[in-house]
């Protein structure tokens, strides 16, 4: 318990036969004390008046020993997510009910007195943090890319702001600008060309005009379907 008092947590294993305070002891504690993070219960007790127990005193999920490695792995994985959705919506709660901006530096570029654009604000700084894809919409010549610069500057990124307007690539173009290539990979290929996703590794890849884009470019192929900033420098194997 002082360990759950003195940092943040996003998940607890727990077992429920252990030395000085059993499992079934420190469940309710956890949940009563630190209701945002989801414990589970991890034990080789197949009761299932004990699994009950534990599920209506708030375990978020009961996994039997031996556990296989893909079984663990995904009940933590949901457990995590769920406490990062928790989190974010309590964050972006607190934002919309905010007056005020805790970084009015970060939009220094935008110039507006609108309460509308003021609550576009707010709502970038709740979710600027986050790893989540962001959809930025509007016709052109809004400030699209003032907000997507927002965002990057709000993040904590420490990698760089890659833009790269998207309307005029054809296939070919958008595939080498995005991935890059190495020396010989074609004719004409002198030498090696990093990609725009290395580039921005580590910060932020802004796709600009995406919906000028042919759509054998955004449906042709799992890697190049996605265009959120959680995939600069490693491309998930579905697309967002």
């Amino acid at each position: 318990m002082g360990m759950l008092a003195a940092g943040e947590w996003s998940a607890v294993l727990l077992d429920l036969s252990m030395p000085y305070l059993p499992g079934l002891e420190l469940l309710p504690r956890i949940v009563q004390e630190h209701p945002e993070v989801p414990v589970i219960v991890v034990t080789a007790n197949a009761e299932l008046d004990t699994a009950v127990r534990c599920m209506r005193e708030g375990a978020f999920d009961y996994l039997l020993k031996p556990v296989e490695d893909a079984r663990l792995v995904s009940a933590a994985r949901h457990a995590v997510e769920m406490r990062q959705a928790r989190r974010e919506n309590e964050r972006l709660a607190r934002a919309l009910q905010a007056e005020g901006l805790e970084h009015p530096e970060a939009f220094a570029a935008i110039l507006t007195a609108s309460p509308a654009m003021h609550g576009v604000f707010r709502y970038v700084e709740a979710i600027a943090a986050t790893p989540l894809p962001v959809l930025v919409t509007g016709e052109t010549g809004v400030g699209k890319e003032l907000i997507a610069r927002a965002i990057h500057t709000l993040s904590g990124r420490t990698g760089a702001f890659v833009p790269v307007n998207a309307a005029g690539l054809d296939d070919a173009l958008f595939s080498d600008t995005l991935f890059g290539h190495k020396r010989g990979g074609f004719t004409g290929a002198d030498r090696d060309r990093p990609g725009l996703i290395e580039q921005a590794a580590g910060g932020t890849l802004f796709l600009d005009e995406i919906g000028d884009l042919a759509a054998t470019s955004t449906t042709g192929c799992a890697r190049t379907t996605c265009t959120c900033r959680r995939c600069a420098g490693a491309w998930r194997t579905s697309p967002c």
